[in-house]
């Protein structure tokens, strides 16, 4: 059995220290500030900068996606070591990154024709996607099969939700990704949209004018989630993402352990720049993923 590689692209927002701790290997998005100069978020871009312009410079930034030639890159030294490739991508209703790595794995495969080479649509953004590396890297560490955690990753993402509330739809609607949630109020900008990406797909989950019937409504959200499924919360990991406002945390933490005791949470993370140049600042989620010994593999 061929060892294999983990790959994710940023949008995932794993830390460096996370992507060591886990031997996942991230290919980056392009984050700009002018709309000329394109730097790799984490690598060339620091969280700290990044969150100092959208913040305190109140700015726009634009993002671009990794390029084919990116994932050929990255995926090389891997394929050269003799190890066969996994790849999990941000949904492809929010970005063409998983594209860009398919294109990448047709041009790859004709130079490493015995390689397996895996490119997986998570149907999930930020912590959500976090979540699923996280387990795929459990299992890799356990011994499971490429192909095995390939079937977790094709069962598990549709069970896998981010729940979360925005500060306001200012940047969504400065980047055109208004989309469905215009529609909840005539007077866009002064409430607090929330939010679930299920199945790939934006939902509307309501909005509120009140950060912390927010975050109630967030939790009781995430407990709606597992009555109507009938599924076990023994059964999910689950962490708290924020962008800026990390005061949220401890708040949103203490909730969910009071209403759903049997959920296990893992550290909490920051939401990177590719998600939060469209959410803007404000923005506090709640992501939920099975594990994977609840599968049939």
């Amino acid at each position: 059995m061929h060892s294999f590689q983990i790959f994710s692209d940023g949008a995932c927002d794993l830390t460096l220290e996370a992507q060591n701790a886990y031997q996942i290997s991230t290919v980056p998005f392009y984050v700009s500030f002018d709309g000329k100069t394109y730097l790799k978020e984490l690598k060339e871009l620091t969280l700290d900068h990044f969150y100092h312009h959208l913040i305190e410079e109140k700015g726009f930034p634009k993002t671009s996606l990794p390029s084919v030639h990116d994932f050929a890159e990255a995926f090389t030294p891997a394929l050269e070591a003799g190890k066969d490739i996994l790849s999990l991508h941000i949904t492809h209703t929010l970005s063409g990154s998983m594209q860009s790595a398919l294109t990448a794995k047709l041009m790859l495969e004709e130079e490493f024709p015995n390689a397996k080479i895996h490119i997986v649509d998570s149907h999930n953004a930020t912590g959500s996607q976090a979540l699923l590396l996280m387990e795929a890297a459990r299992m890799q560490q356990e011994g499971k099969s490429l192909e095995e955690v390939v079937s977790y990753l094709e069962q598990a993402k549709k069970d896998t939700r981010i729940i979360f509330m925005i500060g306001g739809l200012t940047h969504l609607q400065h980047g055109g990704r208004i989309g469905k949630i215009a529609a909840l109020s005539s007077n866009i900008l002064k409430i607090k949209p929330i939010i679930v990406l299920r199945d790939g797909e934006i939902h509307v989950g309501g909005a509120t004018r009140s950060r912390k019937k927010g975050i109630a409504e967030l939790v009781k959200l995430t407990a709606d989630h597992f009555q109507k499924s009938g599924e076990n919360p023994a059964d999910y990991i689950a962490m708290v993402g924020t962008t800026d406002v990390t005061e949220e945390i401890a708040p949103t933490e203490a909730l969910l352990k009071a209403e759903l005791p049997q959920l296990e949470l893992v550290s909490p993370l920051q939401i990177g720049a590719t998600i939060a140049s469209h959410t803007g600042p404000g923005t506090t989620g709640i992501c939920i993923a099975k594990q994977y010994e609840c599968y049939s593999l």
